[in-house]
């Protein structure tokens, strides 16, 4: 039950109430819940040291639901897999392209881009004796060529090149350095790449003024078409978990079980029980009694898993909470996170790591900064100069906003972020520079170097 999401609590609920008739829901107002989840809350100080407090299960009216949850929205924008999909009813796909177009689309990373080769994913595709079938090279390109047609622009490139020049290739026809931009694009890239501007220009006949709106148009197109889109940014959830941050610094956390009817054994089932307990009894009426008390041990157990599984979930969601108090604190900086694995808030919690891995498998929690899933909490550390460790998601923040203040004509190297996170008492490699400023997307200096 662990790894039920709050959304889908409801659904295994009634499943298991449709497969016991010994387990039935509270037939009052308390089990109709149109305008809000139960919520069973904890309110624990914001500090390190531990508190005990009562329980409370409620149920919210709407408009205390409208006004708790104030402008955020538990549903999200289309993402860029749905949308892509969505897309394909335009194209008028056979049935086999249909399944070669959304093979491909299932490959494409959060960016929009499509990092395996064709040829690889020919293979992969035949080989699967599931969805696939036998289909050449050429055959999966010719579909790719289509899927490169669809919104957002420059979507299920291979490339930076071809993501800029797809999205050139988007532009209305009208638009007067559009030829240009295909062409400088399409055939020097290689020219433009060496900065061999002057050369382009004579070339291609422009003036000064003309090769700046040039460059301005190229400016304005996205290096990373399909992240606007990606599940990343636009997760379709619903929260399993609220956190308040009260003005005096303590913290709520509330577990939200979203229209879950209250549960109890079966009255008649319990009558029946109570009713043949002192009297011996054999034949049909025995096993009429042996079925009823299999079916009432049955529920008795749903109901106390699912009061261990609130429990379990709030202690841990709780924990987590506490460890990061600095980043909640301060609005949610990212550069205020600390390093945190499993292992603690196992040891914490006094459960198993294991129990901790499904806790926060496909959870997520409202904050007063937006959702966040919970594994978003854990992270390895890089060591400090002072022995202290540093969360990795913190240096990942530092590096962007160091990239983002960087000179725009002399952009800082690998080896310059390095020397200047190591001036702020962080001890990292070149390499793990590359590795972080790649995972955030981040082109290296030579192709962050602004055009003049």
């Amino acid at each position: 039950m662990l790894e039920v999401p709050a959304e889908e609590l409801d659904k295994y609920i009634s499943q298991e109430l449709e497969r016991n008739d010994g387990l039935e829901a509270e037939e009052d107002e308390s089990i109709s819940l149109p305008e809000g989840p139960l919520i069973r809350s904890n309110v624990f100080p914001g500090n390190e040291e531990d508190s005990s407090s009562s329980e409370t299960i409620y149920s919210s009216s709407k408009e205390e639901n409208e006004d708790y949850y104030g402008p955020y929205n538990f549903s999200a924008a289309q993402t860029l897999y749905e949308s892509l999909l969505e897309q394909l009813t335009a194209l008028e796909l056979t049935p086999r392209e249909r399944a070669i177009a959304e093979y491909l689309i299932g490959n494409l990373n959060e960016r929009g881009y499509l990092n395996e080769s064709i040829g690889r994913l020919a293979r992969l595709f035949s080989m699967d004796t599931e969805r696939g079938f036998p289909i050449t090279e050429a055959e999966m390109e010719a579909v790719l060529q289509k899927l490169q047609t669809l919104e957002p622009p420059g979507v299920a490139a291979r490339s930076t090149e071809e993501a800029l020049y797809l999205q050139a290739r988007a532009l209305p026809d009208d638009d007067p350095y559009k030829p240009y931009l295909l062409r400088l694009l399409r055939d020097d890239f290689s020219l433009f790449a060496q900065r061999r501007f002057d050369k382009l220009k004579a070339m291609y006949g422009l003036s000064e003024a003309d090769w700046s709106q040039l460059i301005e148009r190229l400016r304005r197109f996205s290096l990373s078409p399909g992240a606007a889109l990606s599940e990343e940014t636009a997760p379709q959830v619903q929260p399993d978990f609220v956190l308040h941050v009260d003005s005096d610094g303590s913290f709520r956390v509330e577990l939200t079980r979203w229209y879950a009817p209250r549960l109890r054994v079966s009255r008649a089932y319990k009558r029946l029980l109570e009713q043949y307990s002192r009297k011996k009894v054999d034949g049909e009426l025995s096993e009429v009694l042996r079925h009823v008390k299999a079916r009432v041990e049955r529920a008795e157990q749903f109901i106390e898993l699912l009061k261990q599984r609130e429990h379990t979930l709030l202690r841990t969601a709780e924990e987590i909470v506490r460890q990061q108090r600095a980043f909640f604190l301060s609005g949610c900086d990212e550069r205020q996170l600390r390093p945190l694995v499993l292992r603690e808030v196992a040891e914490a919690v006094k459960v198993d790591i294991s129990t901790v891995s499904r806790v926060v498998s496909s959870k997520y929690i409202e904050t007063p900064c937006g959702i966040f899933p919970l594994k978003y909490f854990f992270s390895e550390g890089v060591r400090a100069c002072d022995g202290k460790k540093i969360s990795n998601k913190a240096v990942k923040r530092v590096l962007r906003d160091m990239i983002e203040q960087e000179p725009p004509d002399k952009p800082f190297s690998d080896e310059k972020l390095v020397e200047l996170l190591q001036a702020r008492g962080i001890q990292i490699k070149r390499r793990t520079v590359a590795k972080y400023r790649e995972q955030l997307g981040i082109p290296p200096a030579r192709e962050r170097k602004r055009i003049a």
